[in-house]
């Protein structure tokens, strides 16, 4: 169990330390194709700026997973943790509802869907 998040732990530090001393990192496919923001648009900025303890600049590149980042990690520890019952609580209830949640941020984020509550 804890092979894989020392592992990720490992390739991300690997990335950060490519982005400091480089400059070079990933761009988004979907940003080059459409000129739209991706729901994860601004996560490495998001990173970045936590590293260095710059909040609001980390809740500026990303809000969406500045916000539920917290619950994204504490439910996939939990899942370990806790085994296969709620890991299917979570992969039928929970993380669906989450990407639903991101897609509509991402929309929304591009002001692809305005909703005007006094046009109801």
């Amino acid at each position: 169990m804890l092979k894989k998040y020392f592992i990720s732990c490992f390739i991300g530090i690997l990335y950060y330390l490519l982005i400091m001393f480089t400059d070079i990192s990933l761009s988004c496919p979907f940003r080059y194709l459409t000129g739209y923001l991706c729901p994860g648009c601004g996560v490495t900025t998001m990173f970045l700026a936590l590293l260095n303890g710059d909040f609001a600049a980390a809740r500026q590149a990303n809000v969406f997973l500045f916000y539920t980042l917290p619950f994204l990690l504490a439910s996939i520890i939990l899942r370990d943790v806790y085994g296969k019952a709620l890991a299917r609580s979570l992969d039928r209830y929970v993380y669906p509802l989450y990407v639903i949640a991101l897609l509509v941020f991402g929309i929304t984020r591009n002001g692809l869907l305005v909703v005007n509550a006094f046009s109801l």
